[in-house]
C-alpha cells in the first residue's frame, strides 16, 4: 500500500535551544534520534533581536515579576542577559553530548527568531523543538516558535514537551494519502522488531475504513510488523485523543497536510498530546 513511499531520510537534525525545561527535552530526543539515524546534530541559540530592540523604546522599562520593582532596560543589560543565557545553554548541550559518540555542532546566532530559525532549517532534515510554555493557569500550550514552525516547516517537525520522552507506544494516525505512506515507512523505520505499532483510523467512511484496515494488516504481514487498528470518528475524536494524552513516553506520528478535515485532525492532537509529535507532510521531502 505504501510501494514507491520511502521512510524521511535524516542525515543532519536541528533543535533550537533556550533555557526552558521543554527546550532540554526537545534536545534528549534529538540526540536518541541522532543516534538511530546516524544523523549529525546542530544546536542553535538565538539572540532575539526583538528583545534588544526593546530598549529602544521610548518607555523602555521593566517591571519584576515578584518585586514589583520598576527598572530601566537597556541595550547592554540585554546583551548581557542574553550571553549568560547562551553561556549556560552551550555548557548544558556540551554537557549532554560529550555523554555519546554524536557529532555536533552548536551556534550563537542573532537576529528574529523565526527568520533564523527558517534559515538553518534549510541545512538539516529534521527540526525538533519544545513544544510548548506554560500559561498562569498551568496548562500547557504552544509556544510562539512552535505556532510558527507548525504553519511553515518545510522539512518533518518533531515537537517535545517537558517531562515527556520519546518510546512506546509509537501511535501513527493514519490516512490513505502520500503523507499517510510516508508516516507509515517512517513509523516501520523507526520501530524496534519486537515493539507494536498502534495505528489510529478514520471510520467516518465505513466502507473505506473496511478496505484501509486489510490494506493495513496485509502491509504488515509482507514487513513482519505487529500492528494494533484502533477506528475512530471525527466527532468523538477528541474522547479518543484523552486516553493518548495520559501517556507520558512514547511518539506520535502525525501527516500534516492543507486537506480541511486533517487540518482539524492535526490540530486537536496538536492541542490535546503531550507526547513527542513528529508532523510529517510530502512538500518536506521535496
Amino acid at each position: 500500500m505504501s510501494e514507491g513511499c520511502l521512510p524521511i531520510c535524516v542525515e543532519r537534525i536541528l533543535v533550537p535551544l533556550d533555557k526552558s525545561t521543554h527546550s532540554f527535552a526537545a534536545l534528549k530526543a534529538a540526540i536518541e534520534l541522532a543516534r538511530h539515524y546516524d544523523a549529525e546534530l546542530t544546536g542553535v541559540f538565538i539572540e532575539d533581536i526583538t528583545i534588544l530592540n526593546l530598549a529602544q523604546m521610548p518607555f523602555h522599562q521593566e517591571v519584576g515579576e515578584y518585586t514589583a520593582i520598576i527598572r530601566e532596560i537597556s541595550s547592554d543589560g540585554l546583551s548581557r542577559g542574553l550571553h549568560v543565557q547562551s553561556r549556560w545553554v552551550i555548557q548544558s548541550f556540551r554537557k549532554l553530548i560529550n555523554e555519546t559518540d554524536i557529532i555536533a555542532d552548536f551556534a550563537v546566532l542573532r537576529g528574529d527568531v523565526n527568520e533564523m530559525i527558517d534559515k538553518e532549517a534549510q541545512k538539516c532534515d529534521l527540526i525538533i523543538i519544545g513544544k510548548s510554555g506554560t500559561n498562569i493557569l498551568g496548562r500547557s500550550r504552544l509556544g510562539s516558535t512552535a505556532k510558527m514552525m507548525i504553519q511553515e516547516h518545510k522539512v518533518p517537525l518533531l515537537l517535545v514537551e517537558e517531562n515527556n520522552q520519546l518510546g512506546y507506544p509509537m501511535i501513527l494516525l493514519y490516512e490513505n494519502s502520500p503523507e499517510g505512506k510516508i508516516s507509515l515507512e517512517t513509523a516501520r523505520d523507526l520501530l524496534d522488531p519486537d515493539e507494536n505499532l498502534v495505528i489510529l483510523l478514520n471510520k467516518d467512511n465505513p466502507l473505506l475504513f473496511s478496505e484501509t484496515t486489510t490494506q493495513l494488516k496485509k502491509w504488515a504481514s509482507i514487513h513482519q510488523i505487529n500492528i494494533s487498528i484502533q477506528g475512530f470518528k471525527t466527532r468523538s475524536l477528541r474522547r479518543h485523543i484523552h486516553m493518548i494524552d495520559k501517556l507520558k513516553t512514547g511518539l506520535f506520528i502525525l501527516p500534516h497536510n492543507a486537506d480541511p478535515i486533517n487540518h482539524s485532525i492535526a490540530q486537536v492532537c496538536l492541542e490535546m498530546i503531550s507526547l513527542p509529535v513528529m508532523l510529517i507532510r510530502v512538500k518536506d521531502l521535496q
